[in-house]
């Protein structure tokens, strides 16, 4: 008899629950419930559905993460995956004994909750299946409200008898949220939730107890590690620093000080969360001299930690409220991020210099840490610098600059944003009045106001915004230049808003008589 680890136990246990919660043909949709750090373990469970294993239960499972925009695109989208996902497996299905063709696939289908409902339960028919678990995960949502009303109109869609229990929706929920809870009160009796016993802290701290082998304490390391996990997660910082010493002494006497430098940022950062700052920054500092002795044995991760160590010291002083110290610490950790090197963390140790800085009054010296980041900035390649925090350096710098005209700029993408919700939710209740069998030429012309709408506001956005640019000083209109290199043609500070229909500047309908900018390269070799 083959034993279980903690992760195939868990999975046997969610197995069993997920059999004797659902097996109800009243149900239709289940919200599957686990901690929020446990959800890699829920993507396992799901995938092992897609097998045939001892953990697959008698469910079809189906996972589809578009994103919810309105209900009528949403419902048109998830039924084109329905026809995508059938036709990219249809070889295996024919293999199977599925054979002739799904007449779905072949209709122009209906852009409404109802119509994705019988889009799903035709695909469970064609494919002969008991049940069918269809895995909403939308990759975002627009509007909470809007989903809502589209899963109520889903919920409501009138099914067969016969046909009771075939097609089911399942969401994913955290135990700590909760945010599906509104739609299981709303539709008590038909929505179930199932609380996925999926701890990933106490599967990892099991699976330490368990493991044997690799000799000078590991599993008793690895267990003690795990320990301390959990006992960050619940805030007990002295319970922290307990395991942690026990487990720095194991680290100690095999010269791990790798480890030696992890186990104490782990314990300065339950000190931190206590606001203890002065028990955490010692445990940094402590850190530091690990990871140095680290790097100095060679290992390859001395030099990041020690950068690490930095950062951390710098956020502990700044949550203190001692900027002055703060500012020190985030500059030592951008020097030690260059020295990896590692321009990202250089750039954010120099922004997070200047921020401090700013705050403890020392204006000079702040503007002298941005410009070090613009330094580093420049070394990056074009496509790095829109995925690191050059953009909020450079909004910072804007700040540093003239703050007021910074929040008139944030308050047009304010209004923007104001305006593109209200065409959404508009487009969206016209879309769902149309009903279960919406005319494609209404749908149409739904999405054709939205999209006017959509570029009429951003149109206004770039005006006004272009309005407080032209306005400002040369040093301000410089950072804004250098942004629009940088980042995108049409930067103007934070919050930056894209075009609302993906599209580049050349495909715009209406270009917006930029203002004309100083050129930022002297600015740039100047830093």
């Amino acid at each position: 008899m083959s034993t279980r680890n903690p992760v195939e136990k868990r999975m046997a246990q969610l197995h069993d629950l997920w059999w004797e919660r659902t097996d109800d043909p009243a149900l239709r949709a289940i919200v599957l419930r686990a901690p929020p750090d446990s959800q890699r373990m829920l993507e396992a469970f799901f995938t092992l559905q897609m097998v045939d294993s001892e953990y697959s239960t008698p469910d079809l499972f189906l996972r589809l993460d578009t994103a919810f925009e309105t209900g009528f695109r949403y419902s048109r989208e998830l039924r084109q995956q329905l026809i995508d996902a059938y036709r990219h497996n249809r070889p295996q299905l024919a293999k199977q004994g599925v054979a002739g063709r799904w007449d779905e696939e072949d209709q122009p289908g209906w852009d409404s909750a109802a119509g994705f409902v019988e889009a799903g339960c035709s695909l469970a028919r064609h494919l002969r299946c008991q049940r069918m678990s269809v895995v909403l995960q939308p990759g975002s949502v627009s509007d909470a409200d809007c989903f809502e009303r589209w899963f109520d109109a889903a919920m409501q869609t009138p099914v067969p008898p016969q046909e009771a229990g075939l097609l089911r929706l399942v969401l994913v929920d955290d135990s700590d949220s909760r945010a599906w809870q509104p739609l299981v009160e709303r539709h008590a009796g038909a929505m179930r939730v199932v609380d996925a016993p999926l701890d990933i802290l106490e599967a990892a701290r099991e699976i330490a107890a368990q493991s044997g082998g690799g000799g000078s304490g590991v599993a008793l390391f690895r267990q003690l590690y795990a320990d301390m996990l959990s006992l960050l997660r619940l805030g007990d910082a002295a319970g922290v620093e307990a395991a942690g010493e026990r487990a720095l002494r194991l680290a100690t006497r095999n010269g791990w000080a790798d480890q030696r430098a992890v186990l104490d940022m782990m314990v300065g950062g339950a000190w931190l969360q206590a606001r203890d700052f002065g028990a955490s920054i010692t445990r940094y500092r402590r850190a530091r001299d690990s990871a140095t002795e680290a790097a100095q044995a060679g290992n390859p991760m001395g030099a990041t930690l020690f950068m690490q160590g930095w950062m951390a010291e710098g956020g502990a002083w700044a949550a203190a409220g001692e900027m002055k110290q703060a500012a020190h610490a985030f500059e030592e950790a951008a020097e030690a991020a260059r020295r990896v090197p590692h321009p990202m963390f250089a750039i954010e140790g120099q922004r997070a210099a200047a921020q401090a800085w700013r705050s403890a009054g020392e204006r000079d010296r702040a503007w002298a840490s941005a410009l070090a980041g613009i330094r580093e900035a420049r070394t990056m390649a074009d496509a790095d610098r829109p995925q690191s925090t050059v953009p909020q350096l450079l909004h910072d710098m804007l700040v540093m600059q003239d703050p007021k005209r910074c929040e008139r700029i944030a308050h047009c993408a304010t209004r923007y944003e104001r305006d593109a919700r209200a065409a959404l939710v508009e487009a969206d209740l016209a879309g769902h009045r149309l009903g279960e069998r919406p005319p494609r030429p209404a749908v149409d012309a739904i999405e054709a106001r939205l999209a006017q709408r959509y570029e009429q506001a951003f149109q206004t956005l770039l005006r006004e915004r272009e309005k407080w640019v032209q306005g400002s000083e040369d040093v301000f209109r410089t950072v804004v230049a250098l942004g629009r290199q940088w980042l995108d043609p049409a930067w103007s500070g934070l919050p930056h808003v894209s075009h609302p229909l993906d599209q580049g500047v050349d495909e715009w309908r209406e270009p917006p008589a930029f203002a004309r900018l100083p050129d930022p390269q002297p600015f740039v070799e100047a830093a």
